[in-house]
C-alpha cells in the first residue's frame, strides 16, 4: 500500500471534526494528529484495534451480522436470523458500557414473507435504510418523527436500484451526501458503488462503480467517512473475507490501494464484515465468524 509521511514523531491521535455516529450528521479522521500538534497533509495511517471482543447480550447460537449505531451508542441495529429468517433486530442500553437490553425484532420494518438485511441507521436514529426481498427488491427507507415513535411505512428507494443487479448493504455517509452499496450483477462478482446528491433532501443520482478498490474477488459491507476520503469495508481477496481500509485524497478522487486491517481483527481463515466505526472513531463494530457462526464483536482503538 503507498502511503504518504505525515513527518511527525508525536503519538498517533486521533480528530473528530464534528460529533456524532451512525450514518451521518459526523465526521471522521483516523490516525492524523490533533489539533495543535503540528505535522502536514497527507494520507492518515491505517487504523489498529486491540484483540474483539463478543458482545454476548446481543449474539444467539444462530447468525447476526450488519452492525449499525446511532450517535450516542445507546441503539444498535443489525441482522439475526435466530427465528429462521434473516430479520433486522435491535436493543437499546442505558448508557455506553452498559449492558445491551434484551434485542428483538423490529416491528413495521420485518416481513414474514421476505428477507430483511444490512441495516444503516441515521445517527439521530430517525431513518433506517435497509435492503429487502419485499416487490420491488433493492434498497428500502423508513422513517420515525422521534426515537420512542414507531418506524413508519418503508419506502422503496428507486434511486438506488441496478438493472440486472441485486443491490445491499447500503451505507449513508456522514453529511447524508454520498451512499456506497453492494452490487451484484447476474453471473458475476460484487463491487461497491456510490451514488451523490447535493442536499439531503435531493434525490440520489445513480450508482457508479468505487474507484480504485474493485480487486480480485468481491467488495460488500462498506462503511465510508471522513467527508467521503476513508472507507471501510469487506473483501474476499484472501480467503473468507477480510476487513480492509482505504484512503483517497478527496471525494472525487481514485482510491488508493486497499490494506486489509491486522490482526486480531482479521483471523486467517474467518470471514469478518460489515464495519461500523464509534463517534470518536475508538471502537470498530463488525461481525466475524471466528466462533463458527457470525457473531457480533466489538474492538478498542490501538495505542500507537
Amino acid at each position: 500500500m503507498r502511503r504518504r509521511s505525515l513527518g511527525i514523531t508525536a503519538a498517533w491521535a486521533l480528530w473528530l471534526a464534528l460529533g456524532g455516529a451512525g450514518c451521518e450528521d459526523q465526521r471522521f479522521v483516523i490516525g492524523l494528529l490533533a489539533p495543535g500538534q503540528g505535522g502536514g497533509g497527507g494520507a492518515p495511517e491505517r487504523p489498529r484495534f486491540e484483540a474483539p471482543t463478543a458482545m454476548t447480550e446481543l449474539n444467539s447460537s444462530e447468525r447476526e451480522e450488519d452492525p449499525t449505531l446511532t450517535d450516542d451508542l445507546l441503539e444498535i441495529y443489525f441482522m439475526s436470523d435466530r427465528e429462521g429468517n434473516r430479520d433486522i433486530w435491535t436493543s437499546r442500553r442505558a448508557a455506553v458500557g452498559s449492558p445491551w437490553d434484551p434485542p428483538h425484532a423490529v416491528e413495521n420494518i420485518n416481513l414474514a414473507e421476505s428477507i430483511e438485511d444490512t441495516p444503516c441507521v441515521s445517527g439521530d436514529g430517525l431513518r433506517i435504510w435497509f435492503y429487502s426481498t419485499r416487490e420491488p427488491e433493492g434498497t428500502w427507507l423508513a422513517e420515525r418523527a422521534s426515537r420512542d415513535d414507531p418506524w413508519g411505512t418503508p419506502a422503496h428507494v428507486d434511486a438506488l436500484a441496478v438493472e440486472g443487479a441485486t443491490v445491499m448493504g447500503a451505507h449513508v455517509d456522514p453529511p447524508g451526501l454520498h451512499v456506497v452499496a453492494g452490487v451484484t450483477p447476474a453471473d458475476a462478482e460484487t463491487y461497491l458503488a456510490i451514488a451523490s446528491r447535493e442536499r439531503p433532501e435531493d434525490d440520489w443520482s445513480a450508482l457508479t462503480p468505487l474507484a480504485g478498490l474493485d480487486g480480485p474477488g468481491d467488495e460488500g459491507g462498506p462503511f465510508l467517512f471522513d467527508d467521503g476520503k476513508q472507507i471501510l469495508f469487506r473483501a474476499s481477496r484472501a480467503g473468507g473475507g477480510d476487513l480492509f481500509w482505504a484512503w483517497r485524497a478527496s471525494a472525487e478522487a481514485a482510491f488508493e490501494e486497499a490494506a486489509p486491517l491486522e490482526e486480531p481483527v482479521n483471523l486467517p481463515g474467518e470471514r469478518d464484515t460489515d464495519p461500523h466505526l464509534s463517534p470518536d472513531g475508538s471502537v470498530l463494530y463488525f461481525a466475524s465468524t471466528r466462533t463458527s457462526v457470525a457473531d457480533l464483536y466489538e474492538a478498542r482503538r490501538a495505542a500507537p
